[in-house]
């Protein structure tokens, strides 16, 4: 039904019963077709809440994007950049203090290198080394 079909029905008025049992029908289909339109959303909205297919979604929006590529990329790169820090400093067996300084060094490496501003890569920006501390241990 287009929509001056619909509003050509709305101005009709029903004088007999064949008009009436033909408006009980039109409306009757009408209601068969939105239902059919609504479970067919229904059905759709479903699969696309299954995990497998979120899953598949997201793979794709982190294949198409770029930019979260390399956000991806530099946080892969501080978590294990911070890793092997910890490891070095730690070493197999340590006490206390040593394993504290060695976690605040993998917190702070990460952070550093996953946080780092583009722009300053791009110009050649160089922090300097009174705000390097600030920038290791910035949350």
């Amino acid at each position: 039904m287009t929509n001056e079909e619909i509003a050509t029905n709305k101005l009709e008025q029903i004088a007999n019963v064949s008009d009436l049992n033909a408006a009980i029908k039109r409306l009757e289909r009408k209601k068969f077709l939105l239902e059919e339109n609504l479970k067919d959303d229904f059905h759709s909205v479903l699969e696309s809440l299954k995990p497998a297919n979120i899953l598949k979604h997201t793979l794709h929006e982190v294949q198409e994007s770029t930019e979260l590529k390399h956000n991806l990329f530099k946080v892969a790169l501080g978590l294990g950049a911070g890793y092997f820090s910890r490891k070095l400093v730690v070493g197999k067996s340590a006490g206390i203090l040593k394993k504290a300084l060695g976690t605040a060094l993998q917190y702070g490496i990460t952070n550093f290198i996953s946080k780092r501003n583009d722009k300053d890569d791009e110009i050649g920006f160089r922090p300097k080394r009174k705000n390097l501390f600030k920038r290791i241990l910035s949350i």
